[in-house]
Formats: structure tokens, sequence, C-alpha cells
């Protein structure tokens, strides 16, 4: 998409006949990130496997900002990048089948975003130790 704004903005200037190259200061990035493929399948089986079928769900990718990638990145390190629910299951299922869980599911950084402390504290902590275990052999 960069690549694709510069190439625009340059042509642009070029037909308007600007007397100077535009320069291009980008603010707010981060990385892309980017799973492990390997270790995605890793995580995702023992989460499966300890939660079951029905909690271990796949995520669509998405374009937001990220920065949890620089860490591993900065390591050399293949990662799997996951989500743990938070939203009280029924209501959830419930704008799920109205079509309504983009408005009706505040995100994580909605004044609204209130997870539910309990069950999500203790599948995300059992997540972590799982999922660690997994990608560590253990």
């Amino acid at each position: 998409m960069i690549a694709s704004i510069e190439r625009i903005v340059r042509g642009e200037c070029e037909a308007a006949g600007t007397p100077k190259e535009p320069t291009f200061e980008y603010f707010d990035q981060f990385p892309l990130t980017d799973n492990s493929e390997a270790v995605n399948d890793t995580i995702t089986a023992a989460l499966t496997e300890f939660f079951g079928t029905e909690a271990v769900l796949e995520a669509t990718p998405a374009t937001a900002s990220e920065d949890f990638s620089e860490l591993p990145n900065a390591f050399g390190i293949p990662y799997a990048y996951w989500f743990v629910g938070s939203f009280d299951a029924e209501k959830y299922k419930a704008a799920e089948e109205a079509g309504t869980v983009l408005t009706d599911v505040p995100a994580n950084h909605s004044p609204f975003f209130a997870p539910e402390l309990e069950p999500t504290l203790e599948i995300a902590t059992k997540a972590q130790v799982v999922g660690a275990l997994a990608y560590l052999g253990g």
C-alpha cells in the first residue's frame, strides 16, 4: 500500500510539474504480525487438545496495528499471536446471530470494553501455559 501511495504521489507531482521530488515521512508504523505457520500449528493443536474444538476458533486476518511482533522479530524468534475471548459467550453468540458483533461487542480500544473477569483470566492464564509448553516442547 505504501509503495502504491508513493507511486501515485510521484505521478501526481510529475503531472503537475512540481519543481521538487516529494518526500515521505511515516509515523505510527508497526511491522506485519506474521505468525510462524509451524508455531501456530503447534500451539493451535495444543490449545484444541486442551480446550476442545468448540473453544478454539480461527481468527480472520485484520489490518490493525500491533507492536507485539517487535520483540520476537528483534531476536529472530518465530511466534504465534492469538486472541482470547473476553466477552460473555451467550451475549456474543446473540450478537453473532443478529449480525451485530461489530456494534454490540466493544473492542479492546473502546471505552466500553469491559472483559468478563472470569472466566477470561483463568482461560487466558491456562492458554499461556499450554501455549508455552507446546512451543517449548514440554
